[in-house]
């Protein structure tokens, strides 16, 4: 696929989606392509990934499972990110957690890495910090908006601090064996799409503010 086709067409995906999920009479198709939208935009990431190879799919998959099971183990002692659980919206659970999940980590991964790299960062731990801290900052958002379209609900209603440190414990640990071997990448498509998913939940969020 011409890559500039690509990125146009992800954007119109993005917007259709950030649109589509907010018209009463559209809101629940939108919704219920949720995770239909988490595996395309997973398989772009790896499909078109600048270095393909053995390893860099390997590593994917580790990452995307060792997500997995951290949530697992997330929703059933509370201990990591505090007391939580997922409903529908995300798709087929396994263990109560859905798969789409490791998908998930992997977009979020693989796409601000690519920002970090165009930054001099100090080196592989602080390049996995200034990705940590974006997936951070991206999980502030997306909080409000996960609750209100039920991809997943806490305990209690206000989001425990606990979460913020886990998510960037956790994404520290991801970006840092990413930047450890030869597969973090520059690509302007990864950019693209950190660009997208942060208007796409930031755009939710000043909906659900306003309407």
């Amino acid at each position: 696929m011409n890559p500039v086709f690509l990125k146009r067409f992800l954007m119109v995906l993005y917007a259709a989606g950030l649109i589509g999920m907010h018209i009463p009479a559209t809101q629940n198709l939108f919704i219920s392509l949720v995770p239909l939208n988490l595996w395309f935009t997973a398989f772009i990431c790896i499909f078109y990934h600048p270095k393909p190879s053995l390893s860099t799919y390997l590593v994917l998959l580790f990452i995307a499972i060792a997500a997995w099971l951290v949530e697992v183990q997330g929703v059933r002692t509370g201990l990591i990110f505090g007391s939580y659980r997922y409903g529908n919206t995300l798709g087929l659970k396994l263990a109560d957690v859905p798969i789409t999940i490791g998908l998930n980590w992997i977009i979020l991964l693989m796409s601000t890495n690519a920002v970090v790299e165009e930054w001099n960062a100090g080196g592989k731990i602080g390049k996995a910090a200034l990705g940590a801290g974006l997936m951070t900052a991206l999980d502030l958002l997306i909080e409000p908006v996960a609750v209100h379209f039920d991809f997943w609900h806490w305990s209690n209603v206000q989001v425990p601090v606990q979460n913020f440190v886990g998510w960037w414990v956790l994404s520290f640990f991801f970006h840092y064996v990413y930047q450890s071997g030869p597969w973090p990448s520059k690509s302007s498509l990864f950019r693209l799409i950190a660009l997208l998913q942060f208007l796409f939940f930031l755009g939710h969020w000043l909906l659900l503010q306003f309407f």
